[in-house]
């Protein structure tokens, strides 16, 4: 019996002259691992709006809103906080593979859950002729990089591109009007772009 309380003696002495295991946490902040799963953040250069993250979310905690006025809007994509497991599906599955990370920040508490989301608005591209959404802008900009030059042989991606140059004017369109054979030099939804090929090619 003498044996294990010498052990614990020497134990509680050496404690007494070596440095706590534990942290000063809050009072002093503790610095999480590299691969620590924290808060998920969009990063707005990176993210294309296109809404990858909120499908393949387990926990459903990322929205994804589109507000229309006219020929406009702006998709707004929220991340709820509160909600999140922190699993990174969101990362692992994003487009651009950094329009949403995992940050080192663990600190999710607070009195208001409106202040616990992280969020991206994106301009919309519409449809010129119904006002179905097509995209987002920066997404169409993203599949134009990847396909290079080869992106002019759509005429959508076509005239983004040539807009970005300032090569042509906003294009606006008499609602009133048909659609016809010179509606293929607009954006258009696929449904809308089908009517303008069935035109073209069978007549009114």
């Amino acid at each position: 019996m003498r044996t294990p309380k010498v052990r614990e003696l020497g134990e509680a002495l050496r404690s007494l002259f070596s440095k706590p295991y534990t942290v000063r946490y809050p009072y002093e902040p503790v610095i999480a691992p590299e691969a620590f799963r924290g808060k998920p953040k969009f990063i707005d250069e990176e993210c294309i709006g296109c809404g990858a993250c909120a499908q393949v979310c387990p926990a459903r905690a990322i929205d994804v809103r589109d507000v229309v006025e006219g020929r406009s809007g702006v998709r707004t994509m929220t991340v709820h906080h509160d909600h999140c497991v922190f699993c990174g599906q969101c990362h692992r599955y994003c487009t651009t593979e950094e329009g949403i990370i995992l940050t080192n920040e663990y600190e999710t508490g607070t009195y208001d859950r409106n202040l616990a989301i992280s969020s991206v608005d994106k301009e919309l591209v519409v449809c010129q002729e119904c006002g179905e959404v097509i995209a987002t802008v920066d997404h169409l900009r993203w599949v134009a990089r990847k396909l290079g030059a080869k992106a002019f042989g759509n005429m959508g991606l076509a005239l983004l591109l040539s807009k970005d140059l300032g090569l042509v004017a906003p294009l606006t369109r008499d609602p009133e009007r048909p659609l016809d054979r010179g509606d293929n030099i607009s954006l258009l939804c696929p449904r809308c772009k089908r009517e303008v090929i069935l035109y073209e090619q069978w007549g009114p």
